[in-house]
């Protein structure tokens, strides 16, 4: 038994790797909750604070933190990203300890209120992440058609239920019939899940955390992952359309192709409002809500 207990899960060797090689002795740890499995830990330490990722490498999940661990190394100084400070893969265990910024460091806040404050630093923000990710920094990074077909098997779950079980199905086969997922090839270095939970704001500069879903594609996709979280925080699909507009990466996509994304994206949420882990449905519940909205302007446009 340690002094910490949460650190109690990893092999006593693990541990003192931590502590001898790398932070010292600690002095304060704090628990994260995140929806992936494993330990996500603050580690402060008298010299360092560090937010250390940890999962056995027999987990199922193990292909996502490699996905992170790949992308987060590649990531050049001047991305607005966490910076990897040490990773390692011994005694069963994968570790990712990465510079702290969570401790004071809030949600991005997208509702129209705070237009001057976190809206424009969030757009500033993944415009800056479009330039400094092109050309794509990581050799190893997957498709985006990978990350698209996931969404598809989400999608399609949804779309094989009884026509009455699915309301808007007339809108998501409309905007589903013209698209082409090849379109949205490129080559940037894509987050591949843009939403507040995963852009942290402090000292009004925006990190962009959490690189599991990365993959190499056109700089659009992101916004266009991102734009429906605008509509859940309370904007209009007017004023989104209007933040978009301002950013020349939206424009380089086809409308098409966006529209067809938006759909892929609300029926994933569809599918996760029903059976993803239960702390988070209802906010996948508002999230699909959002999107059904915002799917329905962009059809007006085509």
């Amino acid at each position: 038994m340690s002094d910490f207990p949460e650190l109690d899960r990893l092999p006593y060797t693990v541990r003192d790797r931590i502590l001898q090689g790398h932070t010292g002795p600690i002095e304060r740890i704090q628990s994260i909750s995140t929806s992936r499995p494993g330990l996500a830990l603050h580690l402060h330490s008298a010299h360092q604070a560090v937010f250390l990722r940890a999962t056995p490498l027999r987990s199922p999940d193990l292909p996502l933190y490699k996905r992170e661990r790949s992308a987060s190394l590649s990531l050049p100084l001047d991305a607005p990203a966490p910076r990897l400070l040490w990773n390692t893969a011994t005694e069963g265990w994968m570790l990712l300890a990465y510079e702290l910024i969570n401790d004071n460091a809030d949600h991005a806040f997208l509702a129209p209120v705070r237009e001057s404050l976190d809206v424009s630093l969030v757009l500033d923000a993944v415009q800056r992440l479009g330039k400094v990710l092109t050309p794509c920094p990581d050799e190893r990074a997957r498709p985006v058609v990978d990350l698209v077909t996931s969404m598809w098997m989400m999608a399609n779950r949804v779309l094989n239920q009884t026509p009455t079980q699915l309301r808007g199905r007339g809108l998501f086969e409309s905007a589903l019939h013209r698209f082409d997922p090849s379109a949205l090839q490129g080559d940037t270095l894509l987050h591949g899940n843009l939403s507040p939970r995963h852009l942290r704001i402090k000292d009004r500069l925006v990190y962009a955390v959490d690189w599991s879903q990365a993959c190499r594609g056109a700089t659009g996709v992101d916004l266009a992952l991102l734009a429906p979280h605008f509509v859940e925080a309370g904007c209009s699909a007017e004023y989104t359309a209007t933040l978009m507009a301002n950013i020349p990466a939206w424009s380089e996509l086809p409308a098409a192709q966006v529209t067809g994304l938006t759909a892929l994206w609300t029926l994933a949420r569809l599918h996760s409002a029903e059976h993803g882990h239960l702390t988070r449905r209802p906010e996948e519940t508002r999230l699909a809500h959002a999107g059904r909205t915002w799917l329905a302007y962009l059809l007006t446009g085509l």
